[in-house]
């Protein structure tokens, strides 16, 4: 009998805080001078505990979703993400090394053709200067009877009796880029430092010895310009090209079509080639090599 009573009171006693819960307040808000009411709601015990509840699964759904997608999602890596990080990590400073490497060698690049274009003193870019080239990359100068036999025709065909022997044993044969009429010749007071040879427009421009391209691209007063490494220190330079058709890196051999002749770059007033040899950083006068 007890015990029956108890599981009757303990049921009231649930009925009782429920119908509290179900029990309705009012909430306003008044005036504080006049009194008069503004405006107000009702609202029972358990309606403010189900807007809780609602409020708290909502506020925990955008954390989820906000650590989900977002950055914040790094601070709460497990074991697992943290190693493939650390593996990325290392990838990119080995890729960051590598970027390195590449910025010095094309700074000493760039700097070798700044003393090229100033005229300074500059060692044999051949043995010295290919950290810009492959690594395994080692040009072959080398001259056989049949070369020998080939320039000797070639020299006759394309150079007069105003070349001296003694300039071609020290510099080598030099090959005519192009046939034309000089417009203007080598003036080192003016710091010109080439000739110019109008030619016709489209005319190809051909290698004057063999060599390694060391720069083929565009600059704004020059327009396309090609720089070829030969050997004994000697560099030549074609400039105001239409068209460039050796990259940085390519061997060519004497009379190989380079490039096209072409009327670009700002200092120009018509298709010609602007021409230059250089040896160990000082300009030499192309007419005293080169029937054009």
């Amino acid at each position: 009998m007890i015990n029956f009573v108890t599981e009757v009171n303990k049921k009231t006693n649930i009925k009782s805080r429920l119908k509290k819960l179900k029990e309705k307040h009012k909430l306003s808000f008044t005036n504080d001078t006049t009194y008069h009411e503004k405006w107000s709601f009702r609202l029972s015990s358990l309606n403010l505990i189900s807007l809780f509840v609602l409020y708290s699964i909502t506020i925990l759904i955008l954390l989820i979703l906000i650590i989900r997608f977002t950055p914040l999602k790094s601070l709460f890596v497990d074991n697992a993400n943290l190693y493939v990080l650390n593996q990325k990590l290392e990838t990119n400073s080995t890729t960051i090394d590598s970027l390195e490497s590449n910025i010095v060698a094309n700074d000493n690049y760039l700097n070798d053709l700044k003393k090229i274009l100033k005229g300074e003193d500059l060692k044999d870019l051949t043995e010295d200067s290919t950290h810009f080239l492959e690594n395994d990359y080692k040009p072959d100068f080398s001259k056989n009877n049949a070369d020998s036999l080939l320039r000797y025709k070639i020299e006759h065909e394309h150079t007069n009796s105003n070349v001296s022997l003694s300039n071609e044993s020290e510099y080598g044969f030099f090959m005519s880029p192009v046939h034309g009429i000089i417009s203007k010749s080598f003036n080192g007071m003016e710091k010109h430092f080439g000739v110019d040879v109008v030619t016709q427009k489209d005319e190809p421009i051909k290698a004057t010895l063999e060599g390694v391209v060391l720069f083929s691209n565009w600059t704004s007063t020059a327009g396309n310009v090609i720089i070829i490494q030969h050997h004994n220190s000697i560099v030549s330079a074609y400039k105001h090209c239409s068209v460039l058709l050796r990259n940085l890196g390519d061997k060519v051999d004497v009379g190989d079509p380079i490039a096209i002749v072409g009327n670009s770059g700002e200092f120009t007033d018509g298709p010609h080639l602007h021409f230059e040899i250089w040896q160990n950083g000082t300009p030499l006068n192309p007419q005293e090599f080169i029937s054009f």
